[in-house]
């Protein structure tokens, strides 16, 4: 038993420092350029194993949670077993992997698909351990398998994640009614002091005996009970008529779900019958659809057609009824100037009579009278003429003795 060990150690050790050997040659043969690459290319392996590791420990705690009771003894044994190469690893090893993988040596993939998966999965897979886990020759788990967990841990996390939707939807509805009362009682707490201290306080306070009459608090406190018995019976009614409501919606589902329940191959194909005979029909009302279509589309051609001239027709009509209000208008002119004519006719027709008249009457003087006249007249106009020449002396002989006048009196 120490031979084999020794055997072990040796090998390993032998192993390690080959491995090491050969990764400080490679590291010191490649470029910057390189290396950095390989470490990038390491990093994203790390990501996808470490990835690889959740999902499997999801899959291993969800099906079967004492297939990880040895995992972590197993971790910090090959933490060890990296550290020292001296350590008896047969003992440990076999009792561990006895108890993580004696229900996987069967079927490798048994612990890692779901459990309706596993009794299809027994008679296909069948593999042979020799050795352990910690030196790589476990079970496999090939690609499909992978993809497998991955899309049943997918579906798990997308239920999961509906779930905590829906309860977190319903809680914020519940917290948002909630706030909503909260409002509501806060507003009629505020109404209710607003009033009680305009109708009670300030206008129920008694100037002449300094207090607030009893009389006054038991008026308001019976009709607040009052209002409040009032809306009381209406949301009493409101959620009655909601309860039955309520009751309603119910009975037509629990119908629904029993009808469905019910539910027959028979009454399948006579809802198929039905959609086909609903199918033609649609096709009948279409075809007859297109054909409206087509007639409406003529119609409307015709109908441009005939607005067209129509418009056009409206068009001369207005050109006629402009003309006609221009002539009506030129003729109104008109009219107004043959009323002016007419009445400046008969003026001059009357001044005419009149001068026909005075003509008829008219005689002409004698010679002598108007020889007599014209000297009267000549006469007259020398009498004027010297008795304006006697105003102007009498005027600037005024005016003299005016200024004389006046500088007596300053004098």
């Amino acid at each position: 038993m120490s031979l084999s060990q020794s055997n072990v150690n040796r090998s390993f050790t032998s192993q390690t420092s080959r491995s090491v050997s050969q990764i400080t040659n490679d590291v010191e043969e490649l470029t910057d350029e390189e290396l950095l690459k390989q470490v990038n290319d390491l990093k994203h392996q790390i990501r996808i194993l470490t990835l690889e590791n959740e999902i499997f420990e999801r899959t291993m705690m969800r099906l079967d949670p004492t297939l990880l009771n040895g995992i972590q003894q197993a971790l910090e044994f090959a933490s060890k077993l990296q550290t020292s190469s001296s350590i008896n690893v047969s003992s440990f090893v076999k009792s561990q992997t006895s108890k993580l993988f004696f229900d996987s040596l069967t079927s490798p993939s048994r612990m890692l698909v779901s459990p309706s998966r596993v009794s299809s999965k027994r008679a296909e897979s069948s593999a042979r351990i020799g050795g352990t886990v910690m030196f790589g020759t476990g079970p496999r788990i090939n690609v499909l398998e992978r993809s497998e967990l991955v899309s049943i841990e997918m579906e798990i996390l997308v239920t999961n994640l509906e779930k905590m939707r829906k309860k977190a939807a319903k809680q914020h509805a519940l917290l948002k009614a909630q706030l909503e009362e909260i409002e509501v009682r806060v507003n009629d707490i505020q109404k209710a002091n607003e009033t009680f201290n305009q109708e009670v306080i300030v206008e129920g306070w008694d100037r002449i005996a300094q207090r607030i009459p009893a009389e006054i608090w038991i008026k308001y406190m019976n009709e607040w009970v009052k209002i409040a018995d009032s809306k009381i019976s209406k949301l009493r009614l409101r959620t009655s008529t909601l309860n039955t409501q309520y009751s309603k919606l119910k009975g037509q589902i629990k119908e629904k779900a029993e009808l469905r329940e019910s539910l027959r191959p028979v009454d399948f194909e006579k809802i198929k019958i039905e959609n086909d005979e609903c199918l033609a029909i649609i096709e009948n009302k279409l075809q007859q659809l297109a054909e409206l279509k087509k007639m409406t589309g003529d119609a409307n051609l015709t109908l441009t057609i005939h607005k067209k001239a129509l418009m056009e027709q409206d068009k001369y009509l207005t050109q006629i009824l402009d003309n006609v209000k221009i002539k009506q208008k030129q003729t109104h002119n008109l009219n107004n100037e043959t009323e002016i004519i007419q009445i400046q006719a008969k003026s001059l027709e009357e001044r005419l009579e009149g001068i026909k008249k005075l003509r008829m009457t008219y005689e002409v003087p004698d010679i002598m009278d108007y020889v007599c006249v014209k000297a009267e007249v000549t006469d007259l106009k020398y009498s004027v003429k010297l008795l304006q020449n006697r105003l102007r002396l009498l005027q600037i002989a005024l005016s003299s003795q005016h200024k004389k006048l006046i500088s007596n009196v300053f004098e």
